[in-house]
């Protein structure tokens, strides 16, 4: 009797004690507890309303609009986070250091880049996904005009922006306009048709990323050749770049409300189920491809290189990771994967600060990889055999077109014309990747976060003794400067002990007297 009151009682003691350590994980990580929940609420209120109550265009509007409003925040926050952390980052490397670090940056940053493209052409090339799947012809001869040169030299232009208060929501863009001229030829009657090209210059929505990132780079290594005369410049924006990320934190208590009005906005828009199950092969091999680079590649890459779990770095970084599928934005995800990577895996501010901003703008492993299935998929469709020439041009385009991406306006859109005319295939076959392209960039940005969170890691593995060698020489510089200071309080004080025994003895003369 004893002995199972005994039982008794230790079950109710363990059972409290699963119920604190369940309720304490429930705590510790509300912010994904509570996002995911709002994914499965908004799907479940998107499907409600979708087929129980008839809604016009103007009500899916209305439907989006909380989601709209955390997309406006974050793109808020998002310039002076990206300027204050690249100036204050550059300017706390010397300039010896910062060469190195750069140098490790690009390395894994084109290597990472290019493993990701040659996954997707291995994958797209055995698999065939476009061979079983017929594409139905457009009628419509309507083809908006695209020049790979004039999308790189939109791409240099943004590099070097006019106006940087403009370069923080517009950027340039050249449209190219064709159209047919007739004329007569001289001293006959037999009309010329010839076509002339029009380059017409404006600019669209969207913050020119790339350009600020160029100039806040050369900003913060003029401060730092400045010396003592910037530093408190840098001070300045380091206390700016602090207050952006309180900010930051008040805008993510909103960010559940917001995806779950955003993910049933999306689940109500979507018609055309019949061609999303069509274009299932493809999509099978991109989220293959990606999966293969975010779980093999990259963390094998980080172990080869620094001998560490790379899991600890992947399961520090997870909320940061949950945000970007939630709202498939890399650079609205910035601000929260940079509290991921400094205070859940300590990962040195200069090196964060130095290298997210530009990692976030430049390594889209997930965008290179889809870039390359897509054209590959197009193809395909087609029924156009690419040739090896044509594979590695592909290749080194869809690269490039990544690495861009931040400069060239309509990123989507865009960079999949820019590949597919690199290599003269019909880009107007392009537009049925639209039904799938919102659902497969979520997962792109969680490859690109991940491969940025895990560049930072090993960067900062590899660059522990030239930080470390930097504080050293920082801590004898300021010696120096204490040791100066301490003198001239010495000497102040020397000077006014005189006057101080003066003003004693004067007081205690009359007493002796």
């Amino acid at each position: 009797m004893e002995d199972s009151q005994e039982d008794y009682e230790s079950d109710i003691r363990n059972c409290c004690t699963n119920r604190k350590k369940c309720w304490k994980y429930i705590v510790d990580n509300i912010f994904m507890v509570s996002s995911l929940a709002a994914v499965v609420f908004g799907i479940a209120m998107g499907m409600v309303v979708k087929v129980y109550f008839p809604i016009s265009d103007l009500d899916q509007l209305y439907i989006g609009f909380p989601g709209e409003i955390l997309m406006r925040m974050l793109q808020m926050v998002t310039a002076p986070l990206i300027v204050t952390s690249v100036i204050t980052g550059v300017s706390g490397l010397s300039v010896d250091t910062s060469r190195k670090i750069a140098i490790r940056a690009a390395i894994y940053f084109v290597s990472t880049t290019l493993m990701s493209v040659t996954t997707g052409l291995i994958l797209v090339l055995l698999i065939k996904p476009g061979v079983a799947y017929t594409a139905g012809k457009s009628d419509s001869d309507d083809e908006e005009k695209f020049s790979t040169v004039d999308a790189l030299l939109d791409l240099v232009r943004n590099m070097v922006p006019q106006n940087l208060v403009q370069a923080c929501f517009q950027q340039y863009k050249t449209d190219r306009l064709e159209y047919e001229h007739h004329s007569f030829e001289p001293n006959s009657s037999v009309v010329l048709n010839t076509t002339e090209v029009q380059l017409v210059e404006h600019y669209v929505e969207g913050a020119n990323t790339l350009g600020l990132i160029v100039c806040s780079f050369i900003f913060g290594l003029t401060l730092k050749k400045m010396g003592e005369r910037g530093r408190i410049l840098v001070e300045a924006l380091t206390i700016l770049n602090e207050t952006t990320k309180y900010v930051v934190n008040l805008i993510l208590c909103y960010l559940p409300v917001g995806v779950l009005f955003m993910i049933a906005s999306h689940v109500v828009e979507v018609h055309d189920w019949e061609t999303t199950y069509k274009l299932g092969k493809f999509m099978a091999v991109v989220v293959i491809g990606l999966i293969i680079h975010g779980v093999i590649v990259l963390p094998t890459f980080y172990l080869l290189w620094v001998r560490r779990n790379p899991w600890t770095v992947v399961k520090g970084v997870s909320p940061a990771l949950l945000t970007a599928v939630l709202i498939s934005s890399s650079s609205a995800t910035l601000p929260l994967t940079f509290q991921c990577c400094e205070e859940r895996n300590n990962i040195d501010r200069r090196i964060s600060r130095f290298m997210l901003p530009i990692g976030t703008n430049v390594n889209m492993d997930g965008t290179a990889l889809y870039e390359v299935v897509a054209a590959v998929f197009i193809a395909q469709l087609n029924h156009i055999n690419l040739d090896l020439s044509q594979l590695i041009t592909l290749a080194v385009t869809a690269a490039v077109s990544s690495i861009g991406a931040a400069g060239i306006p309509a990123t989507g859109a865009v960079t999949t014309l820019f590949v597919l005319t690199a290599i003269g295939l019909p880009a107007k076959e392009a537009s049925i990747l639209v039904v799938v392209e919102w659902l497969l960039d979520r997962c792109n940005t969680v490859v690109n976060v991940l491969g940025d969170c895990i560049g930072v890691a090993l960067v900062d593995q590899l660059s522990k003794r030239e930080l470390e060698e930097m504080e050293e020489n920082e801590g004898r510089s300021r010696r120096p400067d204490s040791d100066a200071e301490e003198h001239v309080q010495d000497e102040a004080l020397d000077t006014s002990s005189p006057s101080s025994f003066e003003t004693i003895e004067s007081f205690y003369t009359p007493l002796y007297s």
